[in-house]
């Protein structure tokens, strides 16, 4: 998924009599393409072989490594020995780089009972196949609140970091400095990941 390749070479056993032509495609253009969509053999290129590329791509989803093919459609010909010959597919891995999690910044700022705010960051690390919703709530609702109940977290918005306000409250008492928790919920998703 960090842009890899691999290559594999084509080649005919025997001299055609007219242009061989077959097709080459990636059987899941979400995991690889490749850099040619047929070759062509002639008299003159026969017996040379010819590469072709697949670049892996990045599709920024925890899917572990994926199989995928690269087709060889069927050779067209007018050489009666060439033409319908299907050679054998060449089957792939797309080395998966994304790795599920989700990250929360440091906190900034501090609370006060005169409405003082801290702030800090909530965002995935990889995409997730559906959404991702996490409750956030104060241990001690007498001592601070937050501006949200939840964070939802889709395929569209999985990368932006999202941000909760926590405000102190004033709760009128002489009790000192008061330590609490902002608590994130454990993530429901029909995402596995």
């Amino acid at each position: 998924e960090s842009a890899g390749t691999a290559t594999f070479t084509v080649v005919l056993d025997s001299e055609p009599t007219a242009d061989v032509t077959m097709g080459v495609s990636s059987s899941d253009v979400s995991e690889g393409t490749v850099n040619t969509a047929s070759l062509v053999f002639t008299t003159g290129n026969w017996n040379t072989p010819q590469a072709v590329t697949v670049t892996g791509v990045d599709d920024a989803v925890d899917d572990g490594n994926q199989a995928y093919s690269i087709v060889l459609a069927a050779a067209t010909s007018s050489d009666s020995n060439y033409s319908g010959i299907n050679p054998t597919d060449m089957v792939v891995s797309n080395t998966d780089n994304d790795t599920k999690g989700i990250t929360v910044s440091a906190i900034s700022g501090t609370t006060t009972e005169a409405a003082g705010t801290a702030t800090f960051t909530v965002v995935l690390d990889s995409e997730p196949t559906a959404d991702v919703t996490m409750g956030v709530s104060s241990s001690d609702v007498g001592e601070g609140t937050v501006n949200t109940a939840s964070l939802v977290f889709t395929s569209g918005n999985w990368n932006t970091p999202q941000t909760v306000t926590v405000t102190g409250v004033d709760d009128a008492v002489d009790d000192g400095n008061q330590a609490y928790s902002i608590v994130l919920a454990a993530a429901p998703s029909s995402d596995s990941n």
